[in-house]
């Protein structure tokens, strides 16, 4: 028996030793599943519940984060697209998303803006404070989410419970602490375009020093407009020229592009020029929205006929905005007769969507939309005096059979004719919008005046292209006159 015993109790002291380094490598396993399961579980409730809305003035912001390979910032711009930075060096992805527009406040916003710094000071807090409840929610969501891993694997001390979640809580912590540290606003100078921002990516710059640029522009326009009418009177003072009694003038303009400087030319314009009417070949905004329209609404003070149509990059929003102008028409594929002047035109086929789609109309529906414009011209009772197209391309089936064809879109102002068509291009109005302050030297902001004899023996004399360079310091205006 004495044997036995001594026997069982060396070889208990032998396998003693394996049985310990096999308990522990057990329970390493189990702490580090434990421990990942925490991380996990944290992240994975903030992910699905750490979405949060805040509003600031007229806008609903969505916050929220959730892992990623590089860190980044994402402003989600719906249904437009998005603007994303490399602004950090966290595994941690911000994405900010404008989920709404009050646009009674956003009017008040746009038309009796505050101070400029005052806004600023505003913002600067507004943020500051969502950002702290921000970081404090998603830290609670993390301790939450830390009790997925006690939950599954059902330890019997509670102190494990309590450990999971300062671990989840503290992990979220860590990674926003980290964020916050490495954060570099620098990154949204040469950001990533996703969507239609593809085609506006001059909103940074817009951003930075667009409101003093505006300013400027806006008065720089404003003595322009003065000088170009004295011109232009001096112009019309030569022999030769019928009276204004005897003629209908037109300003053509196109491609405002948001611009409220422009608008304010245009008004000036009418004004000093005294024309009879004014034809908008298009793109009043960049986006379609109905914010953008209340950009644009000083075009209801004009008090002359207002003959629109709409571009590609419009909507049935600007169409129904621009409607409520009391000297609004709307062209819409069926002559329409001004001042004794037939004039025929449709909009853009892509103005039709319902939202921010792609602005980029195919070939063929602008073949499509040009023919049934050549349907309509061959139908009327007599040939328009002068058709309207937002693209060049919509009006090419009529070359031939119309006598003027009025268009924009090429940001290029130009006048040819083709097989007997005389083509007139306003260029753009608008110095093509937000583009212009991308631009070293801006864009040619440019506009057009045609001269009719009156009806009933309708004839164009002349086409006046106004053409400022883009620093608006030098302007012109080239005649070209036709026979009676």
């Amino acid at each position: 028996m004495t044997s036995d015993s001594s026997n069982k109790n060396s070889v208990e002291r032998v396998q003693s030793p394996a049985s310990r380094r096999s308990s522990r490598l057990c329970s390493f396993g189990i702490a580090l599943l434990f421990i990942l399961l925490t991380l996990v579980g944290s992240a994975a409730v903030v992910t699905i519940f750490g979405a949060r809305t805040y509003h600031w003035r007229a806008f609903d912001l969505e916050v929220s984060i959730y892992p990623s390979m590089t860190g980044s910032t994402r402003l989600r711009f719906i249904p437009l697209g998005e603007v994303v930075a490399a602004s950090h060096k966290t595994p941690l992805s911000l994405q900010i998303s404008l989920t709404g527009i009050a646009f009674d406040d956003a009017k008040k916003l746009i038309t009796k803006p505050p101070p400029r710094k005052a806004l600023e000071v505003e913002f600067n807090q507004a943020a500051h404070k969502d950002i702290r409840d921000f970081a404090q929610r998603q830290i609670l969501f993390g301790a939450v989410g830390g009790l997925i891993a006690p939950f599954l694997i059902r330890p019997k001390r509670f102190r494990f419970w309590l450990l999971s979640s300062a671990i989840g809580g503290g992990f979220v912590a860590l990674i926003f602490l980290m964020t916050l540290r490495t954060f570099n606003p620098a990154a949204f100078e040469s950001p990533k375009y996703t969507g239609s921002l593809m085609q506006a990516e001059w909103i940074i710059t817009l951003v930075k020093d667009g409101f003093n640029k505006a300013e400027a522009l806006s008065e720089k326009l404003k003595n322009v407009a003065a000088n170009l009418s004295k011109l232009y009177e001096r112009i019309n003072g030569v022999p030769g020229i019928l009276a204004d009694d005897q003629t209908i003038s037109i300003l053509h303009i196109t491609d405002i592009h948001n611009n409220p400087a422009a608008v304010a030319f245009v008004r000036e314009l009418v004004h000093t020029t005294r024309v009879d009417m004014v034809i908008d070949t298009g793109d009043l905004t960049d986006f379609g929205s109905p914010l953008e329209a209340e950009l644009s609404k000083g075009m209801a003070q004009i008090r002359v006929p207002y003959i629109f149509l709409a571009g590609n990059h419009d909507s049935p929003a600007v169409l129904a905005a621009v409607r409520k102008y009391a000297t609004a028409i709307i062209m819409e594929g069926n002559p329409i007769v001004v001042k004794g002047l037939s004039i025929l035109g449709s909009s853009d086929p892509s103005s039709k969507k319902g939202g921010a789609n792609s602005v980029d109309t195919p070939p063929a529906a602008l073949l499509e939309a040009g023919n049934a414009l050549k349907y309509a011209y061959q139908k009327a009772s007599s040939p328009p005096d002068i058709v309207c197209v937002h693209d060049p391309r919509q009006g090419e089936p009529l070359i031939g059979s119309a006598k003027l064809i009025l268009c924009g879109h090429e940001h290029r102002s130009y006048m040819e004719i083709k097989n007997g068509t005389i083509i007139c291009n306003a260029g753009t109005t608008g110095a093509a919008g937000g583009r212009y302050f991308d631009k070293v030297a801006g864009v040619p902001l440019s506009a057009s005046i045609l001269r009719f004899s009156r009806p009933p023996h309708a004839h164009l004399l002349f086409i006046d292209r106004i053409i400022l360079d883009g620093e608006l310091n030098q302007y012109s205006i080239s005649r070209e006159t036709f026979k009676l």
